[in-house]
C-alpha cells in the first residue's frame, strides 16, 4: 500500500505497530501507546516487538525516538520553506527574540534563559555553489560554522566590516575542499618491499588501530604475504578471502601512509599509490553482508577523515550503520557457544564505528543513524585494577573508555542541539551535564603519567566536550550583544570553562604538530577532525574575546573544581602568544585543506581588529 509520508500523522503511524512480545506471550490486547503500552509499563517491562523488515526485535522507544526525529525535520523544513531563506556564510538574518522576566542569572532556580520566539535558531545554510543559489549545505547548531557566523555578525555590528583577503573568493568547506590533489599514479608501480610495508603496518596498529581498534595485529601480520604475493597481478579479478586481505593491507598501508606524510610529504603519493591498489578490488570486498565487508568500510572511512575529497562520509557511514545493524553488531547475543574473542571483536569494531558516526555527526550538527535505543552492545573493555596493572593493553582500554564519553557527548547532543529550535534549558541543566563529563574524567587522574594514543585522545576530547557543552551559551551571548540595547532583564551570560579549555585544545595541537617523529605527540594522527576541533578552539577564542570587548553581560563558572574560585572578568593573559598559536595552526591546516583557508583569512581579519582594543582595554 502505498501513501503520502510527508502527511501521514503520529496516530496512523502508531495504529500500525504490532502487538509486543510480552502481550502476545500472556495473550492480552495490546494498545499502541509510545514509548511503551499499558501493560508493560504497569509491568515495568520492556515493551518489544518483532519487526519483519530488519528481522529483529526492536523497543517501541526506538519508533518513539523515530517518529520524535520526523518531528523535529518536518519543523525544519517547514522553517527553511516558510520565512527563512539559505543563509550565506557572511550574511545572516536578524534573530527575533524576547527575554524572559527570570531573576539574577546567578540564581541557581531554574531560570528560564532567554526565552525566544520559534524563530531563534542558530542552524546555517550555507550556499556552496555561487552559481547556483539552490545547492547549499545545512550546518547544524553544533559545527563551528555556526559559531564562525555569529562572532562575524557581532563583530561588524560592533567593529565594522571586516577585511578580507581579496585572493579569497567564498566559503570553502572542508569536506569539499584540500589544497593540492596528489595525483594517483598513472602506471603499476614496482611492489613495496616487506620491511615497508610492514613499517606502515605497525604504524597503523601503534595510532589508528588504537583509536578505533578494528584489528586484531595478529590477523593483519599474517595478510602482508598475501598483499605481497598478489601486488602487481591485476587486484580487480581477486575475489574471496584474497580480495579482503590484499583490500586490507592496501588501505592500512594508505592510511598510516597519510599519517606519516606529516614528516614526509613523499608519502602522500605513496598514500595514493596503495589507495589504487585497494580501488581494484572495493567492488568485491564491499558487496557481501559480512564482518570483512563491515571493516573494508571502516577502512575506506578512516582514510576519508585524511582525504575528504577521497569519499563522501555520509554515504559510507550510512552503508556502515546499516550493515552493523544487519549484521546484529549493535547487540548482545546469547550464544553461549561463541568465542569470547569474536564478541570482542563485534564490540570493539560497533563501538569504534559508533564513535567515528556519532564525531562526524556532531561535527556537522546532524543527527545519527545508530540511535541510542537500539544498543545493547557492552563496552570492549572497562577500567579496572588489572587492566590498568597490564601496559601491553592499557592505551586500548582507555580509547574504551574514551568511547563512553561519546555515548555522554551523544546524550548531551540530542536534548541540546537535535531540537529544530534552540532548547531553553536551565543553568541547573548545564551543571549536571558537565559534571556528568568531570565524572568520567575522574576515573583518570592517573593519565598525566601516561602518554600514548588512548591517553592524548582521552584528554583532548575531555577539552572539546567543554567547548561542545557551552557552545550554545556563546552564541546566545553573541547574538543578544550584537545590539546597541541589551533586551530588558535579559539573562544571558558567558561560560567562563569553555575558554580555558579552547586555549588547552589549541596547545594540546600545538605539541601534536610540532611533536618530533616517532614520539607519541608526532605519532597521534592529525586529521579532518582535528581540523574541526582546532577550528572550534580558535573561534571560541576569539568569541569570548568579543564578548570581553563588549563587557555587558556577566561571566559565570559552572564548576569549582575547573575554575576554582575565580570570579569575573576573564583572565585573558597571554592572549598575544595564544593568538599567535592559533595562527599557526590555521596556517598549517590551510596548506593541507584549502576549505581551512578561508577560516585563516577569517582569524587574521579579527586578530588585527580585536586585540589592539584589548590591548587599549587593559583586557590583554
Amino acid at each position: 500500500m502505498e501513501f503520502d509520508n510527508t502527511n501521514i500523522s503520529e496516530a496512523d503511524l502508531t495504529r500500525l505497530l504490532p502487538t509486543c512480545q510480552r502481550c502476545r506471550r500472556l495473550r492480552r490486547k495490546c494498545d499502541t501507546n509510545l514509548p511503551a503500552c499499558r501493560l508493560c509499563q504497569k509491568g515495568k517491562a520492556e515493551c518489544t516487538f518483532f519487526d519483519h523488515a530488519l528481522q529483529q526485535t526492536l523497543p517501541r522507544s526506538y519508533v518513539h525516538s523515530l517518529l520524535n526525529r520526523l518531528s523535529r525535520l518536518r519543523s525544519v523544513q517547514a522553517t527553511v520553506n516558510g520565512s527563512v531563506e539559505p543563509l550565506d556564510a557572511f550574511q545572516v538574518g536578524q534573530h527575533e527574540r524576547t527575554t524572559s522576566t527570570a531573576s539574577s542569572h546567578l540564581e541557581n532556580k531554574p531560570p528560564q534563559w532567554g526565552t525566544y520566539t520559534s524563530e531563534l535558531s542558530f542552524d546555517k545554510h550555507f550556499i556552496i555553489d555561487h552559481a547556483n543559489p539552490t545547492c547549499w549545505q545545512f550546518l547544524g547548531s553544533s559545527s563551528p560554522y555556526a559559531l564562525v557566523v555569529e562572532v562575524l555578525v557581532h563583530a561588524q555590528a560592533k567593529l565594522g566590516p571586516m577585511v578580507h583577503n581579496p585572493d579569497y573568493a567564498g566559503p570553502e568547506f572542508w569536506l569539499n575542499a584540500q589544497s593540492t590533489e596528489v595525483a594517483e599514479p598513472a602506471q603499476p608501480r614496482a611492489t613495496p618491499s616487506r620491511s615497508e610495508i610492514e613499517m606502515l603496518v605497525n604504524l597503523y596498529m601503534a595510532t589508528t588501530n588504537i583509536q578505533m581498534a578494528f584489528f586484531d595485529p595478529d590477523d593483519i601480520a599474517l595478510e602482508i604475504d598475501t598483499y605481497l604475493r598478489l601486488h602487481g597481478t591485476g587486484g580487480k579479478y581477486l575475489t574471496g578471502k584474497d580480495a579482503h586481505q590484499f583490500f586490507r593491507i592496501s588501505m592500512i598501508c594508505a592510511i598510516a601512509s597519510a599519517n606519516k606524510a606529516r614528516h614526509h610529504s613523499a608519502y602522500d603519493t605513496e598514500s595514493m599509490s596503495y589507495y589504487a591498489d585497494a580501488l581494484q578490488c572495493v567492488e568485491e570486498v564491499t558487496s557481501d553482508v559480512s564482518v570483512d565487508a563491515l571493516q573494508a568500510l571502516l577502512l575506506l572511512i578512516c582514510f576519508a577523515v585524511f582525504h575528504p575529497r577521497k569519499g563522501d562520509f555520509w554515504k559510507l557511514l550510512d552503508f556502515a550503520c546499516r550493515l552493523s545493524v544487519e549484521l546484529n553488531l549493535h547487540t548482545e547475543t546469547n550464544d553461549e557457544y561463541e568465542d569470547e574473542k569474536i564478541k570482542r571483536r563485534r564490540r570493539w569494531i560497533f563501538w569504534g564505528l559508533y564513535c567515528v558516526e556519532r564525531t562526524i555527526a556532531q561535527h556537522l550538527g546532524r543527527p545519527s543513524d545508530l540511535t541510542e535505543e537500539i544498543i545493547t552492545a557492552e563496552y570492549p573493555a572497562t577500567l579496572t585494577e588489572s587492566t590498568i596493572a597490564n601496559p601491553s593493553s592499557f592505551q586500548l582500554i582507555l580509547i574504551s573508555h574514551f568511547y563512553r564519553l561519546t555515548y555522554l557527548r551523544s546524550e548531551i547532543f540530542r536534548e541540546l542541539y537535535l531540537p529544530a529550535l534552540a532548547p531553553d534549558l536551565s543553568r541547573l541543566w548545564y551543571e549536571q551535564s558537565l559534571e556528568q563529563i568531570l565524572s568520567w574524567r575522574r576515573e583518570l587522574q592517573f593519565l598525566d603519567s601516561s602518554i600514548g594514543m588512548g591517553s592524548m585522545t582521552c584528554e583532548m576530547n575531555f577539552e572539546t566536550s567543554i567547548l561542545f557543552l557551552f557552545q550554545p551559551l556563546l552564541l546566545r551571548a553573541l547574538a543578544a550583544t550584537k545590539e546597541p540595547m541589551l533586551p530588558h532583564e535579559t539573562t544571558e551570560i558567558i561560560p567562563r570553562e569553555s575558554y580555558h579549555s579552547a586555549v588547552k585544545v589549541v596547545e594540546f595541537y600545538n605539541k601534536i604538530l610540532r611533536g618530533a617523529e616517532g614520539t607519541p605527540w608526532g605519532m597521534y594522527p592529525v586529521t579532518i577532525v582535528s581540523a574541526h576541533y582546532i577550528h572550534q578552539a580558535t573561534i571560541t577564542i576569539m568569541a569570548h574575546c568579543l564578548l570581553a570587548i563588549d563587557g555587558r553581560l556577566p561571566v559565570v563558572s559552572f564548576s569549582r573544581e575547573l575554575s576554582g574560585d575565580a570570579e569575573g572578568p576573564v583572565d585573558f593573559n597571554g592572549i598575544h602568544e595564544i593568538s599567535g598559536t592559533c595562527l599557526i595552526l590555521l596556517n598549517t591546516l590551510s596548506k593541507r585543506w584549502a576549505g581551512m583557508v578561508g577560516i585563516l583569512d577569517i582569524y587574521k581579519s579579527l586578530q588585527a581588529q580585536v586585540l589592539p582594543i584589548m590591548m587599549r582595554s587593559g583586557l590583554g
